[in-house]
């Protein structure tokens, strides 16, 4: 089992928020879109309260918890007129990424910010630009770039590390005036370097973690490269003819997967035949 599975410390961190909220408070609890990116930890806390909304229309009263992911400046904002306690459980890290895109813009650099386009950390990204900004993902979107230069360039923060570098060089390739700002969280690049290294030396692989996780997603595109992979969400979605010629099978999971649900799936490995999860 890989070290590195389970709960980041923004994540952890948001998690222990929402408890300690929903224990001491009787008011509405809510969370705009999933607090993280985990359904079956989502449905936990909505039995301790803390209940997601898909949009400000469908708040009341209450306390609103910010998701790990953050939120656009504008609806930030709109928030802040709202009969609502606002406590803020973004990641520190992408809160930072957030103040520099602000900062760099205001310096005059167009930003260019390697993602993906809808995801929600992305968007609210962009929210915070003062100027020109773009989302790319792929050398194709960075050869139809148009922006002027000087260019300052940030990342996702569950971006993969081997893409960003690659994206990079590319944009180093379009421009000449470029300045590069490796925003990846570092839990999340050791994390699919962990990754990396139990995939190669196993003969089959579980990523355990969110369908809708781009961190999760990315481990799962890693260990791919390397051995024979399976994402999974939940033990229910294990396969006992994934295990035939098996003899030792890795597992790793994403930063918004809870504990109890990896301890489930190696349980369930556990019984089946023929595998037992590498340590």
């Amino acid at each position: 089992v890989s070290k590195k599975s389970g709960f980041c410390y923004g994540v952890k961190k948001a998690i222990e928020m929402a408890e300690s909220i929903s224990g001491r408070n009787k008011e509405r609890i809510y969370t705009l879109g999933p607090l993280i990116h985990n359904r079956y930890e989502v449905k936990r806390l909505e039995r301790l309260g803390v209940k997601s909304v898909s949009s400000i229309r469908r708040l009341k009263k209450g306390i609103l918890l910010i998701r790990t992911h953050g939120l656009t400046k504008g609806i930030m904002d709109e928030l802040k007129t709202k009969d609502l306690s606002l406590i803020d459980a973004t990641c520190p890290f992408v809160k930072r990424v957030q103040r520099l895109v602000e900062t760099l813009s205001k310096e005059g650099y167009s930003v260019i910010i390697i993602g993906e386009k809808n995801h929600p950390e992305t968007i609210g990204l962009v929210s915070y630009s003062l100027g020109p900004v773009q989302v790319v993902n792929s050398a194709v979107e960075i050869k139809k770039l148009k922006m002027d230069e000087p260019i300052a360039v940030v990342s996702q923060t569950t971006q993969s590390v081997g893409a960003f570098k690659a994206l990079v060089d590319e944009i180093k390739r379009r421009f000449s005036r470029v300045k590069i700002f490796n925003t990846i969280c570092n839990a999340a690049s050791e994390r699919q370097k962990e990754t990396e290294g139990l995939a190669g030396r196993v003969d089959l692989m579980i990523i355990v973690g969110g369908k809708n996780s781009a961190n999760t997603t990315r481990l799962k595109d890693i260990s791919s490269k390397y051995v024979r992979t399976y994402h999974i969400e939940s033990a229910e979605e294990l396969r006992k003819t994934w295990f035939r010629g098996a003899g030792l099978t890795g597992i790793s999971a994403g930063a918004s997967t809870p504990d109890w649900l990896i301890k489930g799936v190696i349980s369930r490995i556990n019984m089946m035949q023929g595998c037992k999860p590498a340590r």
